[in-house]
C-alpha cells in the first residue's frame, strides 16, 4: 500500500512535543497523529451517542433498554447484567 505524505503547519512547540511523545512510544510522529485523531473521532461519536440517548423519549428509552437486555441474554457471555439507568442522566 502506498502512503501519501503531506506537511502540516504547527508551532515548533507542538512539533517538539509530538516528536517527544513519538520517541517515548517508539512510533513515528505521523502514527501518533493518526492515533490521536482516531481517539478524538471515537470520543466525538461516543459523546454524540450519549446526547442522542439522553434526548430519547421515555418510551424510546424503555424500548432500547428492553432490546439491549434481549441482546445481553443472547450474547451468552456469562456476565451479570449491568444497570445503565444512570447513563441517561449524565
Amino acid at each position: 500500500m502506498s502512503v501519501a505524505t503531506t506537511t502540516i503547519k504547527v508551532t515548533t512547540e507542538v512539533r517538539d512535543r509530538l516528536n517527544a511523545l513519538a520517541a517515548e512510544e517508539g512510533r513515528t510522529a505521523g502514527s501518533v497523529v493518526e492515533k490521536l485523531l482516531d481517539e478524538y473521532l471515537w470520543r466525538q461519536k461516543v459523546e454524540l451517542a450519549g446526547r442522542q440517548m439522553r434526548a430519547m423519549t421515555p418510551e424510546d428509552r424503555a424500548e432500547y433498554l428492553a432490546e439491549a437486555a434481549l441482546w445481553d441474554t443472547t450474547s451468552g457471555d456469562g456476565l451479570e447484567p449491568e444497570d445503565w439507568s444512570d447513563e441517561w442522566n449524565r
